[in-house]
């Protein structure tokens, strides 16, 4: 049962078994190369289009280090470039690729598929809440 006092383990070990289907589903469908956790920086160059590693870092709420490393990865991958800045030599632009989009509609489907079994049996008034709620406690983890 999930309560205030093991609140936290439960929300990580709910994240550990999201990541485990999207990697398990990832698999079968030819991705093997990416982690599920990379997917908020492709999805982010996706919507948002070149920017740079503080703007990607502080969009995906990563730290400079974790964007660097994962950024350097995804570029060894072929999903990213990084180019150095015409205007400013100082900054590293960095974009999606074609490969990089190539994926987007089968991780988008999987995504809605991961929801659609996580909310199964929940109400839309029950959801309204759940999103109220989380909101809540994520607005007081800005506070830490």
């Amino acid at each position: 049962m999930i309560h205030e006092k093991n609140f936290l383990y439960h929300l990580s070990q709910i994240r550990q078994k999201l990541f485990f289907y999207l990697e398990k589903q990832m698999a079968h469908h030819g991705i093997h190369d990416i982690a599920p956790s990379y997917g908020d920086i492709l999805y982010v160059l996706d919507k948002k289009g070149v920017m740079t590693l503080q703007q990607l870092g502080s969009l995906t709420m990563k730290d400079k280090s974790t964007v660097s490393s994962v950024v350097t990865r995804l570029e060894r991958l072929g999903y990213i470039q990084k180019k150095i800045s015409n205007d400013d030599k100082r900054l590293t632009l960095i974009s999606i690729t074609r490969k990089g989009k190539k994926y987007k509609p089968v991780l988008l489907e999987l995504s809605r598929a991961m929801n659609k079994k996580c909310f199964y049996g929940i109400s839309k008034d029950e959801k309204a809440m759940l999103f109220k709620i989380l909101q809540k406690i994520y607005e007081n983890a800005d506070r830490l």
